[in-house]
């Protein structure tokens, strides 16, 4: 396996005369290494520093790694096939949620659950990057706020429809959702009432944050991506991309986004 480069070479010989060649060579690429589980993996989660890689599969088995071996350092069996997972920026904290609605929260140090809770069906999770703050949804329109020191919500919000995406920002400051009634939602972390709510076009599968909470962004299915700061509930721009936005992705420094609808990957500065 390996990915082919060309060179072209272009020089000029004494009278003046141009020349040029085309050489190519090829760069061998593999991984640093594999590991197969039982079925399907559905979610993956890397630490900042790439030092921890959590997965969860349809073997209904949450795995961690380290970067340095491709051997388990330790996985754990839950109740059902394992959808969603985060990880905290340090890979101490991981929070995985399984098909059937619990969800799990371990340090890096046991297999053993710090805690678990049952919620509904398909949960989505996202941690703060200190791993203090855990926010899920679910498809029975919940959204939760949990601290990583109890498995009792810090608060809880139940929506109109299914919670198919969530964002918290790295301070556990700001959490946004999307639903499956068209409708972005923001909270803060001391409320359950959310600071804004908008009504987009169509569902909104995917969304988030940056980093210090500045900005929401949304990816409908109404084909385009919308753009929030924390002082508005109305979006800053959107964007029409002509297709069902499927993806969406921030720089952690708040100055770029990605967005991907169809076939079609975009970058843009959000100012």
């Amino acid at each position: 396996m390996g990915t082919k480069y060309y060179w072209k070479v272009v020089a000029t010989d004494p009278s003046g005369s141009i020349t040029s060649s085309v050489m190519n060579f090829t760069v061998e690429v593999a991984p640093e290494w594999s590991y197969e589980t039982g079925d399907d993996v559905k979610a993956v989660a890397v630490s900042a520093d790439g030092e921890y890689i959590a997965i969860g599969s349809n073997d209904d088995y949450v795995y961690l790694f380290k970067k340095d071996s491709s051997t388990p350092l330790w996985s754990y069996e839950t109740d059902g096939e394992v959808v969603s997972i985060d990880i905290s920026a340090d890979g101490e904290y991981i929070i995985a949620g399984e098909d059937y609605g619990k969800l799990y929260l371990f340090d890096k140090d046991s297999s053993t659950p710090l805690w678990s809770r049952t919620t509904s069906a398909n949960p989505v999770v996202s941690i703060s990057a200190d791993g203090e703050y855990i926010a899920a949804g679910n498809s029975d329109s919940w959204v939760y706020l949990f601290s990583k020191d109890s498995s009792t919500p810090v608060w809880y919000y139940r929506t109109d429809q299914t919670v198919d995406s969530i964002a918290i920002s790295a301070d556990g400051e700001y959490i946004a959702a999307g639903t499956r009634d068209d409708q972005i939602y923001r909270f803060s972390k001391d409320s359950s009432t959310p600071l804004y709510q908008y009504d987009t076009g169509g569902d909104i599968r995917t969304i988030a944050i940056s980093a210090d909470g500045e900005y929401v962004i949304a990816g409908s299915y109404d084909d385009k991506i919308y753009v929030f700061d924390k002082d508005t509930g109305n979006p800053k721009w959107t964007y029409d991309t002509d297709s069902d936005v499927n993806s969406v992705h921030i720089s952690a420094d708040g100055e770029y986004l990605v967005s991907v609808s169809g076939s079609k990957l975009r970058l843009f500065g959000i100012d």
